[in-house]
């Protein structure tokens, strides 16, 4: 009874220790969610309790979508949790219009796994060249 007992916590603990925040905001309704970031008066969304209306058995991730209208305009930016497969080989973040800017073009996104971290943009891509890098020196190193 008490390895039952303590196999349920320590799924409990490793599942409570992957929820992640993210910032949950549009730059229309909200100029501080623009490129230029402002993180007063953001609302931040725990991505745990959106999983119940996702998918489940999909990890959450935040998300930072760009749009642009007009070359020159100002682009539009959406932050949020992000519950689709978010590997490098297979990252697509539905390129589809935004409902709050329709006529606007989707031009890219970036996700990343760390707490409020969809405040910075690009942070997975550097992060994942990184980690490509390192490896194909220790492999380039140890042959």
């Amino acid at each position: 009874m008490a390895l039952l007992a303590s196999l349920f916590l320590l799924v409990t603990l490793a599942s409570s220790a992957r929820a992640i925040t993210c910032y949950e905001c549009d730059s229309v309704n909200n100029p501080g969610c623009g490129e230029q970031f402002a993180g007063d008066d953001i609302s931040t969304t725990d991505c745990d309790e959106m999983a119940n209306m996702r998918t489940l058995g999909v990890e959450a991730t935040c998300l930072t979508k760009y749009f642009e209208g007009t070359p020159g305009d100002t682009r539009f930016v959406r932050r949020s949790c992000y519950f689709g497969d978010s590997s490098p080989i297979s990252l697509n973040c539905d390129d589809g219009p935004d409902p709050v800017v329709p006529f606007m073009n989707f031009l890219g996104c970036t996700l990343c796994e760390t707490d409020l971290c969809n405040a910075a943009p690009g942070t997975i891509a550097l992060s994942l060249a990184n980690v490509f890098i390192a490896l194909g020196l220790l492999f380039l190193f140890t042959n």
